[in-house]
């Protein structure tokens, strides 16, 4: 079996990077809802081949989530997610100013590496399942969003319902290498995103300076105080940017307003405490006068390890050493899907897709031979994982 699925992989490649070319010139940054339409159309004749019951959710201003769902005769025996996301963040006509090429062992394109080979890797993984007649007893569920890239405020109603009756997940965002081995990730960090706001009064910068109350001066404080709450020792920063506030110069500022990220929280304990930190910048005014008020809001919740998630990579890792391939585990500062899965009680394995560098600049590529080698760990993982994981 598990030549036969290397033979595979290596023969359904350029097909792969074929579509993969096609996917490339389409603008599907989030909110492009004509070029989501586009990517999906491209992807539809691999799920009717797949035989996938493919249904649609349409979010207005952001574009259409897919779920598609392939069922296996009779009573499922498990439910195994596969997520990956179609959205960019690229804006309209980027696409057609950076074409895809390929140079070596290297395919260049927009979106090539985060996340359209990821979308490729899931679905011809499990192509070659159903070519080699090795498709599990089990519901395999493809869940492929289109705003991810903007913290998935839409497509985590879709993680919620699909994970109270999953047995587990695996996403595909770019993969990642160490040394010799494939690098799969089980822990993520969480990110924060808010805002602050300063009212203050407006005055003559001259003749009534003390009557006014200085909504900048008030911010500066403000952020020297976001800043004063990154911990080094765990890795969580503060940043602000951008900020604003006034009018001309010869006017005290009557507002101003900054935009802050706290990115690097491990565990929900920590953004518990960030919560905290966060909330007592209002009791907290440096100039008499200011009013101040925060918001903010998760973007991606921390993706914490797991009993569970360690089972599921012991199966991926199983599944990659029988393909010759060596796998070891680790965690990523970087926030993906896979953190709203694994907030929903689940076990995620994540970072299932091909290698990429540069990814969300223009330079962005992905490495050919780990599409191939990712997709063939990807039928042999679901192989593995519906044949001896049990939660």
């Amino acid at each position: 079996m598990e030549q036969a699925i290397l033979r595979a992989s290596k023969a359904v490649l350029p097909r792969m990077l074929k579509l993969l070319e096609a996917l490339c010139a389409v603008d599907s940054g989030t909110g492009n809802a004509a070029g989501n339409r586009q990517v999906i159309a491209l992807l539809r004749p691999v799920l009717a081949e797949l035989g996938a019951r493919v249904e649609e959710t349409t979010e207005p201003g952001l574009g259409t989530h897919v779920t598609a769902r392939i069922l296996p005769d009779g009573r499922p025996q498990g439910k195994l997610l596969l997520s990956a996301h179609l959205d960019t963040v690229f804006p309209a006509g980027m696409t057609a100013a950076h074409p895809f090429r390929i140079e070596g062992d290297w395919a260049w394109g927009l979106g090539a590496g985060d996340c359209k080979s990821g979308v490729l890797v899931s679905l011809f993984g499990v192509w070659i399942l159903k070519e080699l007649g090795l498709l599990p007893p089990w519901e395999l569920t493809f869940l492929f969003t289109c705003d991810e890239e903007t913290g998935s405020q839409s497509g985590r109603k879709l993680f919620a319902k699909e994970a109270e009756t999953a047995d587990g997940a695996l996403v595909f965002e770019g993969g990642r290498q160490q040394g010799d081995a494939l690098r799969l990730i089980t822990a993520r960090r969480g990110v924060i995103l808010g805002e602050i706001q300063v009212q203050g009064r407006e005055a003559h910068a001259g003749k009534a300076y003390l009557e006014g109350r200085s909504a900048v001066l008030e911010l500066a404080h403000q952020i020297i105080r976001l800043y004063s709450f990154n911990d080094m020792e765990k890795g969580i920063y503060f940043n602000v940017a951008p900020i604003s506030g006034g009018r001309p110069n010869g006017v005290v500022a009557g507002e101003a307003r900054g935009d802050f990220c706290v990115a690097g929280l491990p565990s929900r304990g920590d953004f518990q405490m960030v919560e905290t930190q966060l909330a007592s910048l209002e009791q907290q005014v440096h100039v008499d006068g200011c009013q101040v008020r925060a918001s903010w809001r998760t973007l991606f919740p921390a993706m914490e390890w797991t009993p569970e998630s360690g089972r599921l990579y012991d199966c991926v890792k199983k599944a990659a050493n029988r393909l010759g391939m060596k796998a070891c585990e680790g965690e990523d500062p970087a926030a993906t899907d896979g953190a709203w899965l694994s907030s929903y009680g689940i076990p995620v394995v994540d970072a299932l897709s091909a290698v990429a560098e540069e990814i969300h600049t223009v330079e962005e590529h992905v490495s050919i031979s780990s599409i191939q080698e990712r997709t063939a760990l990807c039928a042999m993982a679901v192989h593995t994982i519906c044949g001896e994981f049990r939660p």
